[in-house]
């Protein structure tokens, strides 16, 4: 299987920096050796020069995986990131410097992306195995409300071309929904949720504590799932849904600030961006994080949300005031709490555990609809600060919503 064409090849340096110098040499390789993402295959693509070479990042659907392949194309999870990248968001300001929000984009079709690698920049990936860090969370909410920024001010330039209210629901409704495909994977990891908690809650001795999970926590899944389609009552963007560590890239700019770039866009929806905000706190902090926190949190992202509003004359105040923003926020914890339910215990182990587990289709916890209870429940018993991690998350999913409630 031919991944590029010499005419690929030849289009992808047009689009960056060598195109006054000639290609000696291309070539591509694994990306690494360690599992990166578990829905498409990761590459390395080489250009050599007569004085330089060159790496790049490309992102494909899996060539000698059929499970995995067969999956993302039965799900259209590939589809949905191929016409945001190829379609929508090339309406999208794609920013420099501070405002950069994601990876330069160099050639794109249907089953093959290929970006600039922004490890070459001295971005880096933060590990799976710990939660992020102040300025590190900060950095990443950042790169989100720009993103988030994009769909407003696309949507009101849209608005006045057409000289009437214009909504990305209008051109993208089927690429911005969950598909069908994709909803017995939630249930199956709502499901593990409940077993967790059976055996490892702190509350599990509390009378009829059995009962209240088997009945509260599918309520809370419904409510999440309610929320992952266009909200009535707020402004809704294009939300990315999942934000974790494998798809955020940090630097330490020379001016001692962290930036951040979001990778990964093929899970995004179309509601109220204060779901993707809840989420990624849930999926990248502690409780005692959370608790000191959540209040600057919710603020510095409102104003970076401002400031880049107001560099296209648009007043945030007309999208969404801060007040029912943080109403907004409250009511999208169903969902951030949830979302991040679901892949917290898929990415708090070591890479040495993932691979056994996600690379057995038999039994893969992220693609398969079989039960991964019991495969989450045995880590745990061996990794104990695996353990801590998951069920401080799960209780306080229980003490919110299910007990003091």
């Amino acid at each position: 299987m031919e991944l590029l064409s010499e005419t690929d090849i030849q289009t992808i340096h047009k689009k960056c920096s060598l195109s006054k110098k000639n290609i000696q040499k291309w070539y591509i390789t694994d990306y690494s050796d360690n599992l990166v993402g578990y829905l498409g295959e990761h590459l390395s693509l080489f250009f050599e020069t007569e004085s330089e070479r060159r790496k790049f990042f490309i992102k494909c659907v899996p060539r000698f995986n059929s499970f995995r392949a067969n999956y993302v194309r039965e799900t259209a999870f590939f589809n949905k990131e191929y016409i945001m990248l190829s379609k929508l968001f090339q309406n999208f300001r794609d920013n420099d410097g501070l405002q950069k929000w994601r990876p330069k984009l160099l050639y794109v079709k249907e089953e093959l992306f290929v970006f600039e690698d922004v490890t070459e920049m001295g971005y880096i990936m933060p590990s799976n195995l710990s939660t992020l860090m102040y300025d590190e969370i900060l950095a990443t909410i950042a790169a989100l409300a720009r993103f988030h920024a994009q769909s407003w001010i696309h949507e009101e330039e849209k608005s006045i071309e057409l000289d009437r209210p214009y909504r990305l629901w209008e051109d993208y409704a089927d690429y911005l929904s969950e598909p069908e495909r994709g909803q017995p994977w939630r249930d199956t990891g709502m499901r593990a949720v409940i077993d967790f908690l059976k055996v490892y809650s702190k509350f599990r001795t509390k009378h009829n504590f059995e009962e209240i999970v088997n009945v509260k926590i599918p309520e809370l899944y419904k409510i999440a799932e309610k929320l992952m389609k266009p909200s009535i009552k707020y402004r809704n963007v294009v939300v990315h849904r999942d934000v974790w560590s494998n798809n955020i890239f940090l630097k330490t700019l020379d001016n001692g600030k962290m930036h951040a770039l979001l990778v990964d866009y093929q899970t995004v929806l179309y509601c109220a961006p204060a779901i993707d905000l809840s989420a990624l706190i849930y999926l990248n902090t502690t409780k005692q994080f959370r608790l000191k926190y959540t209040k600057k949190m919710i603020d510095f992202y409102y104003e970076v949300l401002c400031a880049e509003l107001e560099l296209e004359d648009i007043d945030i105040t007309s999208m969404i005031s801060k007040c029912n923003f943080v109403e907004s926020y409250t009511e999208s914890l169903a969902f951030g709490m949830t979302q991040a339910a679901l892949v917290i215990p898929m990415i708090a182990m070591s890479d040495d555990q993932r691979k056994e587990i996600f690379d057995n289709p038999e039994t893969n916890a992220v693609l398969s609809e079989v039960s991964r209870s019991q495969e989450f429940i045995d880590v745990a018993k061996v990794n104990k600060t695996y353990k801590n991690r998951v069920i401080e998350l799960f209780d306080d999913i229980v003490e919110t919503f299910c007990i003091h409630q």
